[in-house]
């Protein structure tokens, strides 16, 4: 016999066994409940949809971080009244969820079926005067003493209703049908949250006797420049220069868009007038024909002087107008663009600016160029011509300003920075024209008008709205696909099941 076997076996300790397992049993549940309690007071959801379409964009997220919401003493309410049934529910529920989570407390989200939950849907419906005869957002900005003070008759200014048919955009196909084209919730829910803490609407007059918007060239522009502005919360009115004494302090911006006609010995102290004052605003975009003598010689004075020169290249024999360009970097509001291209289509002409000039710094007026034309284009000076070539006597060499920026006061000292006037000089007005739409040009135009306004915190990368995309599918590549559905698979599927049965019959 081993001496192994004779060795006595050694006892078994039950009771520090069962008091270790015990003991771990209690750890891992303290444990879970302890991770799942964090969890619920610290967590993030992750989007992980193909195009994002449920994260706010950062332009969206700077806003709420800003003292607009941020340095709110009382919550926002945001009631979102959907059917549950709805098919636009499971897009608008993770939207304003994510509006509420990212303020950090400032916005109080509450989620309603007017349907389901008749009785709550009557006590809103009285407090703010409303009807559910569709699904909506209710936006409800107001301080507390304002709500004490509430009849419900007379609906708030700082209370905004976002209806369904503010957040869906529509088509009409070759069947007469109409389909949903987009969903733009968040779109619709920014604007309106930004409405309800301002109470009104920003106003910018637009000199319609200055600008070009009837002509043929022009047609469709300002439906699209009327609903950018819109869906920023500043409201465009076409007005007229003419007669009229002084702008009204009132108005936030001025803009020309397309620059057809001259101003007049009488318009041009107006607008000059209204330029020197604290927190002045002005837009202008040159059009096809060459900017009228007294509007450029009011531009260039403040550094920028949009010169009658297209910018242009050729390659191959052809002639190419439409101008690849890239937002340059420096100025913080065009941040989420910087060295990002994009494409102006239609007459673009050539902006002289003169960055960094000393005697324009001794006035206080700062001009930067925001958009810059690929080096491969030049400024032509005999556009149009028969034989077109790159003649560096005449013709201005690339790297081309096609927008700039204007500042005209201390802007680097915080205590005046906010009484600064601002100006925008664009030499392209067709990149609104809805054949020419790039998200990059929209989001730019999105950001000019909120930086004129002083809505910093709002320029940016404008929401990705979620879309209804078509695949462009010939007619031979639908046969195909069917033949492929029809006939080749249940074939393949066939061959390999007989291939199986024969395998294990061996």
């Amino acid at each position: 016999m081993s001496a192994e076997s004779k060795t006595s076996a050694r006892p078994v300790k039950r009771f520090r066994v069962g008091f270790l397992s015990i003991l771990q049993i209690i750890f891992v549940v303290l444990i879970f409940f302890g991770a799942n309690f964090l969890s619920s007071q610290h967590h993030r959801p992750f989007d992980l949809s193909d195009d994002l379409g449920f994260t706010l964009s950062p332009s969206t997220q700077r806003y709420l971080a800003s003292d607009a919401v941020a340095g709110r003493e009382e919550p926002i309410q945001m009631i979102v009244a959907f059917r549950a049934d709805s098919p636009f529910y499971d897009r608008i529920r993770p939207i304003s969820e994510e509006y509420a989570r990212l303020s950090n407390g400032k916005i109080k989200l509450r989620l309603i079926d007017p349907i389901r939950a008749n009785d709550q849907a009557e006590l809103i419906a009285a407090e703010f005067g409303l009807l559910f005869n569709q699904d909506m957002v209710i936006i409800d900005a107001r301080s507390q003493e304002e709500r004490d003070q509430a009849d419900g008759k007379k609906l708030s200014p700082h209370v905004h209703i976002v209806k369904l048919e503010d957040m869906v955009a529509y088509e009409t196909d070759a069947s007469n049908q109409r389909r949903v084209k987009a969903f733009l919730g968040e779109d619709a829910v920014r604007a309106g949250l930004v409405g309800a803490i301002e109470g009104k609407p920003r106003r910018m007059w637009v000199l319609s006797d200055k600008s070009d918007l009837t002509s043929e060239e022009s047609e469709g522009i300002w439906p699209v420049l009327s609903a950018n502005l819109v869906s920023q919360n500043i409201v465009p009115e076409r007005v007229q220069l003419a007669g009229v004494e002084r702008i009204p302090d009132e108005i936030d911006a001025v803009a020309i868009i397309g620059a057809a006609y001259d101003l007049t010995p009488e318009e041009l102290p107006v607008l000059e007038e209204y330029w020197n004052r604290p927190k002045s605003a002005l837009l202008v975009t040159t059009g096809t024909r060459e900017v009228p003598s007294r509007l450029r010689a009011f531009l260039r004075k403040h550094g920028v002087t949009p010169r009658d020169e297209r910018v242009l290249s050729k390659k191959d024999g052809v002639i190419r107008t439409s101008v690849p360009a890239r937002f340059t970097s420096g100025m913080e509001f065009t941040r989420d663009l910087w060295e990002k291209a994009t494409l102006f289509e239609g007459t673009t002409k050539v902006l002289e600016v003169r960055e960094g000039a000393e005697d324009l710094l001794n006035k206080r007026i700062a001009p930067y160029s925001l958009v810059e034309a690929d080096m491969r284009f030049w400024g032509e000076t005999k556009f149009p011509a028969d034989d077109i070539e790159f003649n560096p006597e005449e013709d201005r060499k690339g790297p081309i300003p096609i927008a700039a920026a204007v500042l005209r006061g201390n802007a680097n000292d915080d205590r005046v920075a906010a009484e600064t006037s601002r100006m925008i000089v664009i030499s392209n007005t067709a990149f609104l024209h809805p054949d020419n739409a790039r998200q990059a040009n929209f989001d730019f135009m999105a950001s000019a008008a909120n930086w004129l306004v002083g809505r910093e915190s709002l320029a940016g990368a404008a929401p990705r709205n979620i879309r209804r995309h078509k695949l462009p599918i010939l007619e031979p590549q639908v046969a195909y696909i069917n033949r492929v559905n029809l006939l080749i698979l249940p074939a393949a599927l066939l061959l390999l099941g007989g291939l199986t049965w024969a395998s294990r019959r061996s």
